[in-house]
């Protein structure tokens, strides 16, 4: 697996949220859990560059919405406390 230096800033956005509200422990285990599966090799993103990934419809969808429902929860989160 290739670190992608993106993922430190995932990582640096969830605590400075966290400076403002409570995260559980497994949503942000989560949360950085299906980042990396977007950026790892055989992950969602490279799916089509690597031969041995076993990405489908189902698997895009999924991570379609997971991505869409991350983005409005951090947004709301942000607005919510003065961060945007």
């Amino acid at each position: 697996m290739t670190l992608d230096p993106s993922a430190d800033i995932l990582s640096k956005a969830l605590k400075k949220l966290e400076h403002k509200i409570s995260i559980h422990t497994a949503m942000k285990s989560g949360f950085s859990s299906l980042y990396g599966y977007t950026n790892d090799e055989g992950g969602i993103r490279h799916a089509l560059l690597e031969d041995a990934a076993k990405v489908d419809e189902a698997d895009a969808l999924f991570m379609l919405g997971a991505c869409a429902a991350f983005v409005s929860y951090v947004l709301n989160k942000a607005r919510s406390t003065g961060l945007i």
